[in-house]
């Protein structure tokens, strides 16, 4: 069994933030020690590699709790959790698009007043 520590270390997490998951409920209550420490065992190690993962992707804590609940009720919601995935996906990829639109027209302005001052530049000498 890990340590919160040891957990946190690991994943590359906060304490706080294994704590926090705890409390929204998207990690079942770790086991304790003599001394009240909480314990977690690998596959709750590898369940919050996951929600890391997710949580980069930018799901919400709400989408996250609602895959964890579905994983919960068994087999019989992977439709409903592979919806879930696919439509993070389709966020994701939106919002990529919409950057590179950003981009193109940061791109494009910048460009255009470079070659202004250059033009201004030349026509001052």
């Amino acid at each position: 069994m890990l340590t919160i520590g040891e957990v946190a270390k690991k994943v590359e997490i906060s304490i706080g933030a294994i704590r926090f998951y705890e409390r929204k409920g998207l990690l079942k209550p770790a086991a304790r020690n003599e001394q009240n420490n909480r314990l977690y065992l690998e596959e709750d190690l590898n369940w919050l590699v996951f929600i890391k993962c997710l949580r980069e992707t930018g799901m919400s804590v709400e989408d996250i709790k609602k895959y964890y609940d579905q994983v919960n009720e068994g087999t019989s919601t992977l439709k409903e959790r592979t919806k879930l995935i696919e439509d993070q996906k389709q966020k994701l990829l939106n919002d990529i698009e919409e950057k590179k639109r950003s981009l193109f027209i940061w791109i494009t302005n910048w460009s255009a007043i470079i070659v202004e001052k250059i033009i201004n530049i030349s026509l001052v000498q």
